[in-house]
């Protein structure tokens, strides 16, 4: 009988994991075997090789290294098609460690304060829609919050959309928790959140609450803008003026500091005592 015919593989998420097997099967090992080699199980090399998910920059470099692929792997894989929810956080991380500013417009807490349990059922919700591990997904929501604690010690400065305190995102005591846990956060002398009200009547630019706007410690600003599943900066200066005259008139349609934090604890009071 003759050996089944290989099906070469048609685009680079398959050529990647094909690459693997073949580097695999070089060694004469199994994907067992492979696996304890690089701290994971055959299964999870299963996926690997069947291009049904990227593995992490650490494990491309270990089995780069332990398939002998002359950095290959590794140089291969910022081109590979990635779900967002992993792509993401990549491709700020770089950018969000220089900032010396962060600025925003959201119509739910922001991410950088938002407790396990708000961060849990808002994901959530998006789950039956983008797929993907909730758990993970929460896990990287969870470590933005390193970023407001780290070495730059960055301002962050955000807008916040009255629709977020009402918004029934999650149960009363959830959200009751989550208030008072921003209300905490607004009391760090570099953070600043301001509440958008719905008495200034302003007609936002809806792209706007899926922006965020870094100043970088060299002087430059960078604007990160979000999509449904996917994103890209924006660096062009007449484009990232836009953005940054758009969030300054809100800014200045905002309640103030003290104000905003007097209406989060009224609407504690009224809504989730």
């Amino acid at each position: 009988m003759p050996a089944p015919k290989r099906i070469e593989p048609t685009n680079l998420n398959e050529w990647f994991g094909d690459k693997i097997r073949r580097l695999r099967k070089a060694r004469g090992w199994s994907q067992i075997q492979l696996g304890e080699v690089v701290r994971l199980s055959g299964s999870r090399i299963a996926q690997f090789e069947r291009a049904e998910d990227v593995p992490p920059q650490d494990i491309t470099e270990l089995l780069d290294r332990e398939l002998g692929a002359g950095g290959q792997l590794v140089e291969m894989r910022p081109f590979l098609a990635r779900s967002w929810e992993k792509k993401w956080p990549e491709e700020i991380e770089d950018i969000e460690a220089q900032a010396s500013r962060i600025q925003l417009y959201t119509h739910v807490v922001p991410g950088f304060f938002q407790t396990k349990e708000y961060a849990t059922a808002l994901l959530g919700a998006g789950i039956p829609f983008f797929g993907g591990d909730l758990d993970e997904k929460v896990g990287l929501r969870l470590a933005r919050r390193s970023v407001v604690d780290g070495p730059r010690y960055p301002w962050v400065r955000c807008v916040l959309d009255e629709s977020a305190l009402y918004r029934a995102v999650c149960p009363s005591h959830v959200m009751r928790d989550q208030l008072l846990h921003l209300l905490k956060e607004c009391e760090q002398p570099h953070v600043v959140v301001q509440v958008l009200p719905f008495a200034a009547n302003r007609a936002v630019i809806p792209g706007l609450a899926w922006a965020t706007i870094w100043t970088l410690a060299d002087g430059r600003t960078v604007v990160y803008q979000e999509t449904m599943n996917n994103g890209y900066f924006v660096t062009k200066p007449r484009e990232v003026g836009i953005y940054v005259s758009l969030y300054d008139q809100l800014h200045t349609d905002s309640l103030s500091a003290e104000a905003s934090k007097a209406l989060i604890r009224r609407t504690l009071e009224d809504r989730y005592s």
